[in-house]
């Protein structure tokens, strides 16, 4: 269910940033989800714990936020624009990268 909603999302949001937030948060937690569950499935099937897909997991919660941190920073080194002007752009004194012409 997470996933389709990240699904959903990454086709309707209007900015890249939160597309990319929407394909990275409801992948992370609706994948932990259903491996946990095949975890507890197959250790309850089997009669020992399984802990494969909690290894899995594990692995999820390290690499997927850091590509999404990757992208939605490149997105920002190459200047996309986003749908929203920022509130306050902390990195914007520390840039030491000259903008390049806004992509559309």
């Amino acid at each position: 269910m997470l996933v389709c909603a990240g699904s959903f999302g990454v086709a309707r949001f209007k900015d890249y940033f939160e597309r990319v937030h929407a394909a990275g948060l409801p992948a992370t937690l609706g994948l932990s989800l259903l491996l946990i569950a095949s975890s507890i499935h197959l250790s309850a099937h089997l009669g020992e714990p399984f802990l494969k897909p909690i290894v899995v997991v594990a692995i999820l919660f390290l690499t997927v936020p850091l590509g999404t941190e990757m992208l939605a920073r490149a997105g920002y080194i190459t200047n996309v624009k986003p749908a929203h002007e920022y509130a306050r752009d902390d990195a914007e004194e520390q840039r030491e990268l000259e903008h390049k012409e806004p992509v559309e």
